[in-house]
């Protein structure tokens, strides 16, 4: 099995990578110690204090912890107090962390379904829609642990195919390598598409009751049609204090930027 010098720089730089994306993943969450404000919050919410929950909820937040549970309390806290936009953003950002939990799923369907905002999803094709299934099977992290287990599994093939002189065992060694590096691959792939996702910022949620959504950046511009709160949108483009967005049905547009809050 050849190895060359450039093919084995580059399997480093890919080990580093996930490296990185663990130790980013885990700086700001396990240095601090929210559990005692957790509690007082889940204690406020089963009060029906609210607005107090909600309190005690966003200064985990501004202190640098993230969880899907944490965000997903905090959709729940905002719809009872129905606000529906600040629910649904709250409901996705968990959805981003967490993209199988059955719980956040549902209560993030319910609140899409009270929107006023009724539209349509273009069809995507079937490859974009499996790889994005297949990256919801584990978070970065797991993805990023897998890929490391996949990369030591590499390096441990090469060592033995390196001090093996059986010809039949190292066909064997061969075979099982090429089918270890696909996997390392993909793992690969699915880390890097689940950390961008979840850190891109290119989606957004309507938080304005209403917005007319203009052909230009520009307030003389045409109106196209209109968004109100709770509608996710992507942000394909930015000029000064407007965001040019894209709807789920192909529709794009420009909207001020405060008419949104970034997932």
């Amino acid at each position: 099995m050849l190895i060359t010098m450039k093919s084995f720089k580059y399997i480093i730089f890919q080990f580093l990578f996930i490296v990185t994306l663990i130790i980013n993943s885990y700086s700001n969450s396990n240095n601090i110690n929210f559990k005692s404000i957790l509690d007082s919050a889940t204690v406020a919410y089963n009060k029906k204090d609210y607005n107090k929950a909600i309190q005690l909820y966003q200064h985990i937040i501004n202190n640098g912890y993230t969880s899907a549970y944490l965000y997903y309390n905090l959709g729940n806290a905002y719809f009872r107090i129905n606000e529906l936009a600040k629910a649904i953003y709250y409901y996705e950002k968990a959805k981003l962390l967490n993209p199988k939990d059955l719980d956040i799923l549902h209560n993030l369907k319910y609140a899409n379904a009270l929107i006023s905002d009724k539209i349509n999803e273009l069809p995507e094709p079937f490859y974009i829609t499996w790889f994005r299934q297949f990256t919801y099977l584990f978070d970065t992290n797991t993805w990023a642990w897998v890929s490391i287990s996949l990369f030591l599994i590499i390096l441990i093939f090469i060592y033995v195919n390196f001090l093996s002189s059986s010809i039949v065992f190292t066909r064997i060694v061969k075979s099982l390598a090429v089918f270890i590096l696909f996997a390392w691959i993909l793992s690969i792939g699915a880390a890097y598409y689940t950390y961008k996702h979840a850190n891109s910022k290119q989606y957004a949620i309507i938080v304005s009751k209403v917005v007319e959504i203009k052909s230009s950046p520009d307030e003389n511009s045409t109106s196209l049609f209109v968004l109100h709160e709770g509608t996710k949108v992507y942000i394909k483009d930015e000029f000064e204090d407007w965001l040019e967005i894209k709807i789920s049905d192909g529709n794009t547009g420009w909207l001020k930027k405060n008419d949104i809050e970034r997932i």
